[in-house]
């Protein structure tokens, strides 16, 4: 028998085991925290990948090692007081490795509890394996409506992170937030849901 063999073989696979051991740090940076639904949110892991870290990349990680139904997710939100009338991009580079289903950027605009803009890349969804790669997101920040009663609309708020939702696990660093002009089209779902034109066009029926 060859016992050289048998115990490079083994020295082997011990490597094996060490390299696809976890090394995701579920202490999410604040004021970044986990979210999503369960049972993923419960199951599924976010944080720090620290080997990538230690390599000289700061990220957030999501990771599912099974397929559970619903999502996991990192975020955070804030006040939208400072971007009002504005148009902002949330963007990073993001990595994945054996995404099943799918995950992707997304970003949020509420006023008190209604949704007025929002995006979560499901149209352009990241699935399957790639490298770094530029993702982003963009939403304009509309003025608040006022009420009904002439009071000041009610206060907006800005939310936004990355999600996964399946098997798999993604990486984001690089992630940068700002103010963007018209010239950088919005991403938002609900504006783009039905190829809405920006007002009424030929309406003398030229050919």
């Amino acid at each position: 028998m060859n016992y050289k063999a048998l115990i490079a073989a083994a020295l082997a696979a011990t490597t094996v085991a060490i390299v696809q051991a976890s090394t995701v740090d579920e202490a999410v940076p604040k004021p970044w925290f986990k979210n999503g639904q369960e049972p993923a949110s419960k199951v599924c892991v976010a944080g720090v990948d620290t080997g990538v870290e230690q390599a000289g990349t700061p990220n957030l990680t999501l990771k599912c090692d099974t397929k559970e139904n619903g999502f996991v997710g990192v975020m955070q939100q804030f006040s939208a007081k400072d971007y009002i009338g504005k148009r902002v991009r949330f963007s990073a580079l993001v990595k994945a490795q054996g995404v099943e289903e799918w995950g992707g950027l997304w970003m949020r605009v509420d006023q008190g509890r209604q949704v007025v803009a929002f995006d979560n890349m499901q149209n352009r969804p990241i699935k399957g394996s790639l490298d770094w790669t530029s993702q982003a997101v963009v939403l304009d920040v509309p003025k608040p409506t006022a009420a009904a009663d002439g009071s000041p609309g009610a206060m907006t708020g800005l939310f936004f992170g990355v999600l996964l939702n399946g098997k798999g696990q993604l990486w984001i660093s690089n992630l940068q937030f700002e103010v963007v002009g018209s010239d950088v089209p919005t991403t938002d779902l609900n504006a783009s849901c039905c190829n809405l034109l920006p007002g009424p066009g030929n309406l003398s029926l030229s050919r």
